[in-house]
């Protein structure tokens, strides 16, 4: 690997670092309940009213400040270091990553507008934004995947 790709990496972890030290505030802001962006089988309505009921003050400034930017941060990366290990191989293989990395950047655009309207929020807002979490899911399962079997052929090749 390179300097540029370790790089890459160390960013990665870096930001991943950052919402796992957030992440433990944002769930004791809202009672114990899990942000949106971490439930990967997305949310109904009344889940997601609910949360946004229980979500404080405190809570949604840090979901709206802190956290939000650096889940901005942090899909950009690691989309790009999953394709770290596809680089070669052609542009189809990189089609899963880039999907998981799309479909969380729109969650988190889909989560902003949940957040910004409240626990009043329509039912087509919660269903967008929730169905944004399931696609992001299972694009970063297949992106995990594609990166492992690159990895793997990479080390075989040695």
């Amino acid at each position: 690997m390179k300097i540029v790709d370790w790089a890459l990496v160390l960013a990665t972890l870096a930001a991943a670092c950052v919402l796992g030290y957030l992440l433990p505030q944002l769930v004791a802001e809202a009672g114990g309940a899990q942000p949106f962006d971490l439930r990967p089988l997305g949310y109904n309505v009344m889940q997601a009213r609910v949360y946004l009921q229980d979500l404080s003050p405190v809570g949604l400034a840090l979901y709206q400040g802190g956290f939000r930017l650096t889940d901005t941060i942090f899909p950009i990366l690691f989309t790009l270091t999953l394709c770290l290990p596809l680089r070669g191989r052609g542009e189809i293989w990189f089609f899963p990553a880039l999907a998981y990395g799309l479909c969380d950047l729109a969650e988190n655009l889909a989560v902003a507008r949940l957040l910004q309207t409240g626990p009043e929020v329509a039912a087509q807002a919660v269903l967008l934004a929730s169905g944004f979490s399931q696609a992001k899911t299972f694009a970063l399962i297949a992106a995990l995947l594609l990166a492992l079997f690159g990895m793997l052929q990479a080390w075989r090749h040695r």
